[in-house]
């Protein structure tokens, strides 16, 4: 087959699963596939219906599931790619809230790395520095630098609320949340305490999220 005519039938295929759903449309192309075997094994082959027309139009029903089976897999492929782009994007910054804001903390709840692909310990040590500010609450100056800290990104925060809506639902809920006890600290709407619990909760909600999706670099 020449190379034009593949090219041709690729972008019919991008053009076609913009417009189809691409698992609506290999079924389509599956039953036409399967009626034309049908009526290639019923009928006389010597007829130029069936001898002529209806192995070509099998062959393109092949060569079009062939297609877009592997159009459709590059498509996820890139998405995904792309999506845990964004997630990372956002990760950073928490990351950058739990190290910066909370270095004043004792050292043995201080943050380490918090990678997508450390779930586990990630929960871990969010429960354990919680639950550590629940019995002794927090000193002075982890409670500023947590205020200043909010007071500085809190206008960078609630505009990646675009990046996070191109994620999962939960995520968006998750950095919805976020912005708002990070905005509420910073306008000292809320004891700071409870807001750094809530949005340790969320950040929680967000790493879970994001796991379950496996939308995390994980070859660190």
């Amino acid at each position: 087959m020449k190379i034009g005519k593949i090219k041709n039938n690729y972008n019919k295929i991008k053009f076609l699963c913009k417009k189809l759903n691409p698992k609506g449309f290999s079924i389509i192309l599956i039953v036409l596939l399967f009626f034309l075997s049908l009526f290639a094994y019923l009928f006389d082959s010597n007829n130029f219906l069936v001898g002529n027309l209806t192995p070509e139009l099998m062959g393109v029903c092949i060569e079009l599931l062939i297609i877009l089976w592997v159009f459709n897999r590059w498509q996820e492929n890139s998405e995904k790619k792309r999506l845990v782009s964004l997630e990372r994007r956002l990760r950073e910054y928490l990351i950058f809230f739990l190290r910066h804001s909370l270095k004043n903390v004792p050292q043995e709840y201080r943050f380490g790395r918090f990678f997508g692909v450390d779930h586990a310990k990630n929960i871990e040590q969010i429960d354990r520095f919680i639950q550590y500010i629940k019995s002794n609450g927090l000193e002075d100056d982890v409670l500023n630098s947590i205020k200043q800290h909010c007071i500085r990104e809190s206008r960078t925060l609630e505009n990646l609320l675009s990046v996070a809506s191109e994620l999962t639902n939960e995520h968006f809920k998750a950095w919805c949340r976020i912005v708002y006890f990070i905005n509420s600290i910073a306008g000292s709407h809320e004891p700071i305490i409870q807001s750094t619990i809530d949005i340790l909760q969320n950040i929680k909600r967000f790493d879970t999220e994001s796991f379950k999706c496996k939308l995390y670099v994980n070859d660190l």
